[in-house]
Protein backbone atom coordinates (compact mmCIF):
# COMPACT_ATOMS: atom_id res chain seq x y z
CA UNK A 1 0.00 0.00 0.00
CA UNK A 2 1.47 3.46 -0.85
CA UNK A 3 1.04 6.93 -0.16
CA UNK A 4 -1.86 7.56 -3.08
CA UNK A 5 -3.83 4.87 -1.61
CA UNK A 6 -4.76 7.16 1.15
CA UNK A 7 -5.42 10.21 -1.52
CA UNK A 8 -9.28 11.65 -2.67
CA UNK A 9 -9.89 12.59 -5.51
CA UNK A 10 -11.39 15.56 -5.10
CA UNK A 11 -13.55 19.11 -6.54
CA UNK A 12 -10.63 18.93 -9.46
CA UNK A 13 -7.76 17.84 -7.03
CA UNK A 14 -5.81 15.38 -4.79
CA UNK A 15 -6.52 15.78 -0.89
CA UNK A 16 -4.83 13.28 1.49
CA UNK A 17 -7.34 13.56 4.31
CA UNK A 18 -8.77 15.87 6.77
CA UNK A 19 -6.03 17.86 8.42
CA UNK A 20 -5.84 19.22 12.28
CA UNK A 21 -6.25 23.21 12.30
CA UNK A 22 -3.35 24.97 15.07
CA UNK A 23 -4.29 24.62 18.15
CA UNK A 24 -4.51 28.35 18.83
CA UNK A 25 -7.22 28.38 15.63
CA UNK A 26 -9.77 25.75 17.63
CA UNK A 27 -8.72 28.31 20.95
CA UNK A 28 -10.12 31.08 19.64
CA UNK A 29 -13.54 29.70 18.39
CA UNK A 30 -16.17 30.49 21.37
CA UNK A 31 -19.41 28.75 19.41
CA UNK A 32 -19.84 25.77 17.45
CA UNK A 33 -20.78 28.10 14.56
CA UNK A 34 -17.35 29.57 14.75
CA UNK A 35 -16.15 26.43 14.64
CA UNK A 36 -17.84 25.74 11.62
CA UNK A 37 -16.94 28.83 9.90
CA UNK A 38 -13.53 27.88 10.69
CA UNK A 39 -13.22 24.79 8.65
CA UNK A 40 -15.26 26.47 6.20
CA UNK A 41 -12.54 29.80 5.86
CA UNK A 42 -9.55 27.03 6.31
CA UNK A 43 -10.87 24.53 3.30
CA UNK A 44 -8.53 22.89 1.27
CA UNK A 45 -10.05 23.79 -2.40
CA UNK A 46 -11.03 27.46 -1.70
CA UNK A 47 -12.62 27.26 -5.16
CA UNK A 48 -15.00 24.89 -3.78
CA UNK A 49 -18.66 27.01 -3.70
CA UNK A 50 -21.13 26.61 -1.16
CA UNK A 51 -23.65 24.83 -3.89
CA UNK A 52 -20.60 22.19 -4.97
CA UNK A 53 -20.74 21.91 -0.60
CA UNK A 54 -24.08 21.38 -0.16
CA UNK A 55 -23.94 18.75 -2.59
CA UNK A 56 -21.23 16.86 -1.46
CA UNK A 57 -22.31 16.64 1.86
CA UNK A 58 -25.66 15.95 0.84
CA UNK A 59 -27.28 19.36 2.43
CA UNK A 60 -29.69 21.46 1.51
CA UNK A 61 -28.33 24.66 0.00
CA UNK A 62 -31.26 27.06 1.43
CA UNK A 63 -30.11 25.65 4.80
CA UNK A 64 -26.46 26.32 4.08
CA UNK A 65 -26.88 29.58 4.40
CA UNK A 66 -27.71 29.67 7.61
CA UNK A 67 -25.07 26.89 8.97
CA UNK A 68 -21.92 29.77 6.94
CA UNK A 69 -23.61 32.81 8.60
CA UNK A 70 -20.97 34.55 11.06
CA UNK A 71 -24.39 35.54 13.18
CA UNK A 72 -26.25 33.53 15.22
CA UNK A 73 -29.49 35.61 14.58
CA UNK A 74 -31.10 36.47 10.99
CA UNK A 75 -32.50 39.72 10.04
CA UNK A 76 -36.10 38.58 10.93
CA UNK A 77 -34.71 37.78 14.99
CA UNK A 78 -34.66 34.12 14.42
CA UNK A 79 -32.23 31.76 15.57
CA UNK A 80 -30.12 30.56 12.66
CA UNK A 81 -30.00 26.71 11.80
CA UNK A 82 -26.41 25.14 12.70
CA UNK A 83 -24.82 21.98 10.85
CA UNK A 84 -26.25 19.08 11.65
CA UNK A 85 -24.44 16.42 13.66
CA UNK A 86 -24.77 13.61 11.53
CA UNK A 87 -23.35 16.23 8.90
CA UNK A 88 -20.25 17.00 10.33
CA UNK A 89 -18.11 13.56 9.13
CA UNK A 90 -18.99 14.57 6.06
CA UNK A 91 -18.43 18.30 5.81
CA UNK A 92 -15.14 17.77 7.43
CA UNK A 93 -14.09 14.96 4.41
CA UNK A 94 -15.57 18.17 2.07
CA UNK A 95 -13.17 20.68 3.74
CA UNK A 96 -10.52 18.90 4.07
CA UNK A 97 -10.10 19.92 7.31
CA UNK A 98 -10.94 18.61 11.53
CA UNK A 99 -11.71 21.94 12.48
CA UNK A 100 -15.06 21.36 14.08
CA UNK A 101 -14.02 17.51 15.83
CA UNK A 102 -11.39 19.58 17.43
CA UNK A 103 -13.56 22.35 18.82
CA UNK A 104 -15.95 19.24 20.13
CA UNK A 105 -12.95 17.41 21.52
CA UNK A 106 -11.61 20.56 23.07
CA UNK A 107 -15.56 21.04 24.67
CA UNK A 108 -15.49 18.00 26.29
CA UNK A 109 -12.08 17.83 27.24
CA UNK A 110 -12.46 21.38 29.15
CA UNK A 111 -15.89 20.21 30.75
CA UNK A 112 -14.70 17.06 32.35
CA UNK A 113 -11.50 19.14 33.89
CA UNK A 114 -14.07 20.85 35.38
CA UNK A 115 -16.14 18.17 36.63
CA UNK A 116 -13.15 16.66 37.59
CA UNK A 117 -12.18 19.81 39.38
CA UNK A 118 -15.27 20.06 41.17
CA UNK A 119 -15.22 16.60 42.31
CA UNK A 120 -11.69 17.27 43.94
CA UNK A 121 -12.75 20.47 45.62
CA UNK A 122 -15.78 18.11 47.53
CA UNK A 123 -13.07 16.06 49.05
CA UNK A 124 -11.06 18.23 49.92
CA UNK A 125 -13.25 20.39 51.73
Amino acid sequence: MNNKNNELPMMGGMLAGSAFLPSDAISGCASFRDAVLLAWRNRRAMGMTKARLAEVCELLPQHLSDYLSNDEINPKGQRRRSLPADKIAAFEAAVGNRAITQYLVRQVNLNLMEEWQAQMAKKVA
